[in-house]
This record gives structure tokens, sequence and C-alpha cells, in this order.
């Protein structure tokens, strides 16, 4: 195995080398959700876009002296949303108006109904001063024409659907979904649906794999079970490789004498950029690019004991599949400080289950699991992300830690 890398600087490579962006396609709005935006939108009218009442009262002109407690004022219309006064309001006269709806020419304050005499047809009585501007939301206060919007690669949110329909964008062009091959190998390595003797595995890592795919927007391919036979593996690994942007293969990365993946890789063609990273679980994970179809496709082969598994793709192979659909950054991890005492100081960066809760002083904490090998399954399960202890950390009440959330525990 070549030298390994620091996490750090496999992941740097990985976003090096994912310099690529998937084609965009319209989407119907509602089917947008979760995906990403291929094209930024700007502002094309000011907003608002008229002169608008923040709240329900009367719209009067107060000018620059302002109008006293006391003054009384006749109604002369109303301006309801949707039903905007036809005409201008001359000072001295009063108009009721609702929130949101058109302030008429001429008005330049709007009175709440509480601070005035109450609704009538007839006349209203001030009962607070009025200054200019009060209570009016101005023609392009908020947004101007150009404005940017939403830019390209926002991750499109209920917030972001309610902001596309605002401006009229149905369908909505993002970014194609990635398409993520997953092969497991070895002759260990059987389907779940079967009862494993005591040297077989059931096949949970594809299925997990597959899972987190779909939580990272990708399209998940379940190639099967490729056993410890050059031919047979050769032959799936060509069908991953020319069906997906991505390629992920499990197991039979490391140096032993039936680890041939990496061999039947470099026969496909794939370069190697980095095999083997300074990290706890997961120390072979190699990563590498092949040329496919006038662009890049990406492989990861990641170690085939579950927990390693799961931890790289949470830590390179979800923000390669994030960058290559759109997103400009990757999430970021949080910063939290941990919980309990449950890690012993290890030379390599440690990638560990962790449950996060907030303290009395409402500080993030990450409550760190007992480390438990790496082939048991069930400690993820129990965790809301990872947390990464460093080189030689002691465990420390004050040390703060990167905690990486799950997908569902990032909102």
């Amino acid at each position: 195995m070549a030298a390994t890398l620091s996490l750090r600087d496999a992941r740097a490579l990985v976003l090096q080398h994912a310099d690529v962006l998937l084609e965009p396609e319209n989407v119907a709005l509602l089917q947008s959700l979760g995906r990403r935006l291929a094209d930024e939108f700007r502002a094309d009218t000011p907003w608002p876009a008229t002169d608008r009442s923040a709240m329900d009262g009367y719209a009067v002109y107060a000018g620059g002296a302002g109008l006293s407690q006391g003054v009384a004022l006749p109604v002369v219309g109303q301006s309801l949303a949707g039903h905007p006064f036809p005409g201008s309001l001359a000072p001295g006269q009063a108009i009721r108006i609702m929130t949101g709806a058109v302030v008429p020419r001429g008005a330049d304050a709007v009175v709440p109904v509480e601070q005035t005499s109450g609704y009538s047809d007839r006349e209203v009585t001030l009962r607070a001063a009025v200054r200019s501007g009060q209570n009016v939301r101005p023609a392009g206060s908020e947004h101007r024409v150009g404005d940017l919007l939403l830019p390209a690669g926002r991750r499109i949110r209920a917030a972001e659907v309610g902001a596309l329909a605002v401006l009229g964008i149905d369908p909505v062009p993002v970014f194609r979904r990635p398409r993520v091959a997953i092969l497991s190998t070895g002759d260990e390595v059987v389907p779940i649906g079967r009862v494993p003797q005591p040297h077989q595995v059931r096949d949970s890592n594809a299925h997990a794999l597959a899972a987190q795919v779909l939580e990272a927007g990708g399209v998940p391919e379940l190639l099967g079970i490729a056993p410890d036979a050059s031919d047979a593996l050769a032959a799936l690994l060509a069908r991953g490789l020319g069906s997906s942007d991505v390629l992920l293969t499990i197991g039979g990365i490391s140096e032993g004498t039936h680890d041939l993946v990496q061999p039947a890789l470099a026969a496909q063609g794939v370069t190697r950029v980095f095999h083997g990273i300074q990290v706890k679980p997961g120390k072979p994970t190699y990563f590498g690019v092949h040329a496919r179809s006038g662009t890049k496709g990406f492989v990861f082969g990641l170690p085939g004991n579950p927990a390693s598994c799961f931890t790289v793709f949470e830590l390179l192979v979800r923000p390669l599949l994030e960058r290559i659909a759109g997103a400009p950054d990757p999430a970021a991890p949080w910063s939290a400080h941990p919980a309990g005492k449950a890690w012993r100081a290890n030379p390599r960066l440690q990638a560990i289950p962790a449950a996060q809760r907030i303290d009395a002083d409402g500080r993030l904490l990450a409550e760190v699991q007992p480390v438990r090998p790496s082939g048991d399954p069930f400690c993820l399960a129990e965790a809301d992300g990872l947390a990464l202890v460093p080189e030689a950390a002691e465990p420390d009440p004050g040390l703060r830690l990167a905690f990486h959330p799950y997908p569902e525990r990032r909102s």
C-alpha cells in the first residue's frame, strides 16, 4: 500500500478531482425538492413591486411634519389585498387599508387600527402621532431588479420551493442525480435473504451504502456480489464503470492474496489517486478516476467492515456526490464538545459514532460511544453522526471535536 494520507489531504484530493458537474435537466417544481439548482435566479422586478402596507389600519399622508395625536380625518375609501384603492389620496384624508395591500398614491404612512378610533366609513381620529414612512414597505426595499435571490448549486428545500413559486419557475432546472453503482466482493458475502453459515456474512454493506446514496441525492444501482475470481470480478467492474458516475466497491482492497480489486481496476483503466488514509476505521480506502464518455468517472474502494464502509462514505464519498451534483461547498462539520470519556488515544485520527445533545449551558455535545470493532454494524444505528477525535487526543471535556451529523440531523 502506498503512503497513507491524512483525512484532510484525502478529502482535498477527492474534491480537487471532482471538477465535473452532472448535466442539468428540468423537473416539475415539487419534484425539485432536495435537488440542486442548475441555474441562478435574480429578481426581475423590484420586491415588493409597489408600496405595501405592513399593518391593518389607515393609510394617510404624514409629510415632513407628521400628524399629531387627536387629528380627525375623513375616510374616502379602502385598499384591500387584491383590490387597490383606484385613486390618489389627498392630504388630510385617510383610507382603510389591510396588511399587504397597495399603499395608494399620495399616502406615505399607515396608522395601525389600534392607534385610531377604530374602523369607520366616515371619519377616523388618530390616537397617536404619525410620521412619514411608518408601517410602509416601500417598493424595491427588500430586493432590487437584478438582485441574486437563488444561486446555482443551492439545495432546494421547502423555502426554496416557495421562492421559486413566487418567481413563477416551473419546471425547475436542476442537476441530474449522480448514478452510483455498488459492488460487494468476496466469497464470504451472501445475499441478505440467505441464512449465512458461520464463515459467511450477509451483504449488509451494499444496502447501507444504497441508503446513504439515496440520502445524498443519488441513484444507487446494486451490482450484486463478485466472487474472489478475477474474470467474474472484471465483468462486474466493467459493468459498474460503464453505467455509473461513481463506482463503490466493498472489500478486497487491502494487501491480502485475495484482495483483487485494485489490480482489477487498474486493468480496466482506472488511475489510482490514493490508497490508504490515516483514519480509524477506514485505513485501506482507495480512490481512483477514469475516463468515461468524454467525461470523468470516480471509483472508491471501501473497506469491508461495516463501520469502516459507512464511515468512509460519510467522510469522502458524500462530499464528492454533493460536489458533482452542484454543491459549491459540501457540508462542513459542526463543532462540538465531547461528552463522556469513551475513547482511548490512538496514533490515527478516529471517527467514532456519537450522539448529539445540548447541555444546560446550550453547548452542542458529541456523546462519543465506546470504541467498538469496525465489524460491529449496530453501533452506527445508535449515533447521530461521527465525532473526529484527533491523533493521540486524550478524553478532555474542554476539547472541541469536528462532528459530522448524519443527514437527517443537519436540519
